[in-house]
């Protein structure tokens, strides 16, 4: 039992730093988008959202370079699963989200189609060099579309901080430097405890991992959600999830020496993320038509609900396996 201490500790302990430092981040990203002259919305697909997916770039990146090739592609794809279902399942369960007409008009039918690329691209079946170059290259392609497509033009109702552009900067830093220590600081909690009870590492991969790298977006999410920045919220997942499919899924194929795919990633955990990421997509296609020229869409509990309900039903699967392998 005093081996596990310390573990527990860390993930305690890292989650509590998380909370604190997610909400100051929301805050003080806002205001840099003000003094800026840029969009909330371009401060959450960029600043917010790749700048929370940076524990899955690293903890990918270590794992193909140590040759662990299920826990580096089931951390991409597991958080994906885990921000779609889990994510922004609560955000709706909590409170109805008012999600702008352009977003969704524009983002997100982005994300499906990096979704359905990164999907062809795997098909083969293995992730090496040729596959690596593609994602990377349609990463930095979706980055020049970022800096071209958004500016100061959408205008939101938001709390400001009494701040200057300095101290908004460092502070913005600063808070993503706490999320991302004290999500890696959970994540080797999760891990050890995990080990202690005998999961194997494929699973460690899509779970533990793919949820302790997720908990930055789960924290700043949460707490879009409380200040009222529904855009910001949604951003944060959509562009959290482009640059993990994009840009962290890219790193095992460049650092890794060639890998072939475990078959439960296009059998069972692409669809999933398929399955989930339609859902708010069926509901926003159902409002828009249901409120129709009204500038904000709305993404009500029952969508949270079927979301968190079809997570759950794929982590329940997961389960399965790892009890039919024990």
């Amino acid at each position: 039992m005093s081996s596990l201490l310390l573990p527990i500790l860390a993930v305690l302990g890292g989650f509590l730093v998380l909370s604190v430092s997610a909400d100051r981040l929301i805050a003080s990203a806002a205001t840099l988008a003000r003094h800026f002259g840029l969009s909330i919305v371009f401060i959450g697909m960029t600043i917010v959202a790749f700048g929370t997916s940076a524990p899955e770039l690293l903890v990918s990146a270590v794992a193909a370079a140590n040759g662990a090739d299920g826990l580096s592609v089931g951390n991409a794809i597991g958080s994906n699963i885990i921000n779609t279902g889990l994510v922004l399942g609560i955000c709706a369960l909590v409170t109805p989200l008012m999600i702008s007409r352009r977003f969704l008009k524009r983002e997100f039918p982005i994300l499906l189609l990096v979704m359905t690329y990164a999907a062809l691209v795997l098909m083969g079946g293995s992730l090496g060099w040729p596959q690596g170059l593609a994602l990377l290259g349609a990463m930095i392609a979706y980055g020049i579309y970022l800096g071209r497509s958004h500016n100061s033009e959408e205008e939101l109702e938001v709390e400001f901080l009494q701040i200057g552009r300095g101290r908004a900067m460092a502070e913005t830093v600063l808070m993503l430097v706490l999320l991302l220590s004290s999500s890696q600081v959970m994540v080797w909690g999760s891990v050890e405890l995990a080990r202690a009870f005998g999961v194997s590492e494929l699973v460690i991969g899509l779970t533990v991992i793919a949820f302790g790298t997720s908990l930055p977006e789960l924290a700043a999410a949460v707490a879009g959600v409380r200040r009222g920045l529904y855009d910001m919220t949604l951003a944060t997942v959509v562009g959290s999830n482009i640059f993990n499919l994009l840009g962290v899924l890219a790193f095992p194929g460049l650092i890794g020496d060639g890998m072939t795919l475990p078959e439960q990633v296009m059998a069972r955990d692409v669809p999933a993320m398929f399955a989930l990421t339609l859902i708010p997509g069926l509901f926003f296609l159902l409002a828009r038509y249901r409120h129709g020229r009204a500038p904000y869409v709305p993404m009500n509990r029952l969508a949270g609900a079927l979301l968190l309900i079809g997570f759950a039903g794929y982590m329940g699967l997961l389960t399965l396996e790892v009890l039919s392998q024990a």
